[in-house]
């Protein structure tokens, strides 16, 4: 033991005053003529007593280090039994192979180094069991927490173990007790070392991770279904079925080809519905015949509601008349629920309005006020310059995607994808870049248009039910002209390339979308896109089909008068479902008050869970909270004072299988256990044998223990209280004896 002191620095300027002091002191009585025996007593003791405490201010502390105790400390040995520890490598499971680790090396050594050893089975929780027990066990936790495991090992003792060894595949997937464990191990100086079992690589896995539909669809509208599909070393994959069910009846059967090599797909069905109504579609996986292949999760489904569409209006502003106008619009001529108003400027002075509400709408030109944009769900913007819309315009436009959930898309013209446009405030709200170049382009050129992928398989694009959507698309003719753009924004999506052109950033875009805030914005640089409709080969009603698809997708987001958002969490039975409500903004009353509205959410079987009255204000989102015990799909609705319903949302909550969601052996979790704790992580197959891991083991102990100190607080006790009155009191009592009181 040593004493040290936690504030010296008290020390280093106490000390000087005190002897200051003591100077003074003797100064002021030997000229007061004092005789030197009594000066002596009564100075000595004053400044013992100030040298008292300048010690005790300086904080004194006796350290020790500790020393080592392993005879009555056990070892704990944490056995994974969580359900990834199943599978088969090599003819054996990863749990065998633990057991044998431990029964046939670990255990021998440590009892041969008189070490005693206290064993836990653990997965979403920990408990210690007999080695019966632990032999017999099947694994097939379905999560594993290895900070609750260490936690526990921690907790089951009144002192703790000597070290924690884990033998797992490293694969935590809870993390709330990592806390509790860590601060557990640091303190009571306890290594971790952590035993991997299993291949790096992992075994194959087929994943149905989930799938996409659209919350509303209108009545004789096609709509997709798709299935987000994931293989993990995979290899060669062959031919497998999705089934495809509505309302639990069978509906369709697709046979998904042959495929190698890891990757992540999707398989969408194209549906459409005769009747209004709500449908629970779900799709099915039947997973091929492989060796050794493990299906994460087999079923996903998702609810749509047939609804028809309140009136979607749409308002196209545009610098002089086009072609493109007059096909847009007999596109949705015979759609009742969708409206077109035109806006042409003809010159300067003079403003052409098309399909008006009222004799008033409109007739300053471009609207000046968000009241008097707000109507309209969809906004395109045709052969007009950056000096055509006013800065005020253009911020207007920006309101009106970003708050308001409005729809915009700009489309080819001879001055739409002009170079002045760059560093525009429009240009932030739109998913490309505009190039320095800018004009239209390909006048002697004809091309053809190029959808990606995922253009592909998105509901605008499915415009026949008669061949392949790739099929379909590629009938359309050559067109000659385009808008030159640079570069699509990051998080955009591209829907259309050009044939050939190359430009900085691979070929030229000619489609693309991206959100904004609220809403979303859209881009077709092909000018004379009319084109298609009048081509010799042309099918009119998929032009028609195509624009509506689109418009209707360009104002889906602000559908809906709450919007029903998912809090960050990770969706599964038995936990606190958070969901944030929001208060749309009313087009024709921006700034009505707060608003109560009842939130109610039913179970899977059709029964109310919860109920709660809300106060919304628009552009303020408030927090909704309920318990989801059980898998399945749990419907939330939204209503206003009158009852009528003003949002709804179907969502689901499946029992997916977090275990086989990454079957490759972690051992970066082991080494974060093991560094934080000055302990050890080491693959199985690189374990030298129970022996050497035993004397790693104890030289872990002892390092850990030289490095944890004992420390115990000096002099605030009573016998340095006693000592300071009684110098203090020794003082005062010669001091009156004297006379000198």
């Amino acid at each position: 033991m040593r004493l040290v002191f936690d504030l010296p620095l008290a020390g280093w300027v106490g000390l000087p005053l005190v002897l200051l002091v003591a100077g003074l002191l003797l100064w002021s009585r030997k000229r007061g003529g004092q005789s030197w025996p009594r000066i002596a007593a009564t100075v000595g003791l004053r400044t013992a007593a100030l040298l008292l405490l300048v010690g005790l201010a300086a904080r004194p502390v006796w350290v020790a280090r500790e020393t080592a105790s392993a005879g009555h400390r056990p070892v704990a040995i944490l056995v994974d039994r969580s359900e990834s520890m199943s599978l088969e490598e090599g003819g054996k499971t990863r749990y065998e192979r633990a057991l044998g680790f431990a029964r046939e090396q670990l255990l021998p050594a440590l009892k041969a180094a008189g070490l005693p050893a206290q064993a836990l089975l653990f997965a979403q929780d920990a408990v210690a069991e007999s080695g019966e027990k632990i032999v017999t066990a099947i694994p097939d936790g379905k999560r594993t927490n290895l900070g609750g495991a260490i936690a526990q090992a921690l907790a089951n003792a009144t002192e703790p173990p000597l070290a924690v060894i884990a033998l797992t595949d490293g694969m935590a997937n809870e993390s709330a007790d990592n806390n509790r464990a860590l601060t557990g191990l640091v303190d009571g100086g306890v290594p971790f070392i952590g035993v991997g079992f299993g291949s790096d690589e992992g075994v194959p896995t087929l994943t149905l991770r989930n799938v996409d539909a659209p919350p509303v669809v209108s009545p004789k509208t096609t709509f997709n279904f798709a299935a987000q599909l994931e293989a993990v070393n995979g290899g060669s994959l062959p031919e497998f079925d999705l089934l495809l069910f509505r309302d639990d009846l069978l509906l369709r059967k697709k046979t998904v080809p042959a495929g190698k090599g890891s990757r992540m797909w999707q398989e969408s069905f194209s549906l459409s519905e005769e009747q209004e109504g709500a449908h629970r579609y779900e799709v099915r996986l039947m997973p091929p015949d492989v060796r050794g292949l493990k299906c994460v999760n087999q079923t996903a489904g998702a609810a749509v509601r047939i609804s028809q569409d309140r009136e979607l209006r749409v308002l196209y502003i545009q610098g002089a008349l086009t072609w493109d106008y007059k096909f847009v619009g007999m596109a949705l001529r015979d759609d009742p629920a969708m409206k077109l108003t035109g806006l042409t400027r003809t010159s300067k002075q003079s403003i052409f309005r098309q399909n008006v509400e009222s004799s008033g709408e409109l007739v300053n030109g471009f609207p000046a006020s968000l009241t008097e944009i707000a109507p309209f769900r969809v906004i395109v913007l045709s052969n007009l310059k950056p000096a055509d819309l006013t800065t005020e315009q253009q911020e207007m436009l920006a309101r009106f995607v970003g708050e308001l959930g409005g729809g915009l898309l700009m489309i080819g013209g001879a001055a739409t994808f002009d170079s002045s446009w760059q560093g525009s405030r429009l240009e932030q709200l739109l998913p490309v870049v505009f190039a320095s170049g800018g004009g239209v382009q390909g006048l002697d050129r004809p091309f053809r248009l190029q959808l990606s992928d995922e253009a592909l398989q998105h509901p605008v694009f499915q415009i026949t039910e008669h061949s392949p959507t790739r099929e379909a698309w590629g009938r359309l003719p050559t067109f000659t002209q385009y808008g030159v753009v640079d570069a699509v924004k990051p998080g955009a999506q591209v829907w259309a390339r050009h044939q050939q052109d190359e430009g900085p950033n691979g070929r030229r875009i000619l489609m693309a979308s991206q959100r904004f805030g609220a809403g979303l914005s859209a881009v077709i640089s092909i000018q004379n896109f009319w084109r298609w409709r009048l081509a010799k080969d042309a099918e009119p009603r998929e032009f028609d089909r195509f624009w509506r698809q689109l418009f209707r997708y360009l104002s889906e987001i602000g559908r809906q008068d709450v919007s029903i958002h998912l809090a960050d969490q990770e969706l599964r039975p038995g936990i606190d479902v958070r969901l944030l409500l929001e208060r749309q903004p009313n087009p024709s009353k921006l700034n009505e008050p707060a608003q109560t509205f009842t939130v109610r959410v039913s179970d899977p079987n059709q029964k109310k869970l919860a109920e709660q009255a809300m106060e919304l204000e628009t552009g303020r989102s408030k927090e909704f909270t309920f318990r989801a015990e059980q898998a399945g799909v749990y419907n939330i609705t939204v209503v206003d004072a009158h009852q009528a319903p003003v949002a709804s949302r179907a969502l689901e909550l499946r029992d997916f299988n977090v275990e086989f969601e990454n079957t490759g052996r972690s051992m970066e979790t082991l080494s974060q256990w093991a560094s934080v704790s000055g302990g050890l992580a080491v693959k199985q197959e690189d374990c030298r044998g129970g022996s050497e891991l035993v004397r790693e083991l104890r030289a872990k102990v002892e390092q850990a223990q030289r490095g944890r100190a004992v420390r115990q607080p000096a002099g605030l006790n009573g016998w340095t209280l006693a000592a300071l009155l009684g110098c203090l009191g020794g003082e005062w009592l010669l001091r009156k004896k004297w006379g000198w009181v």
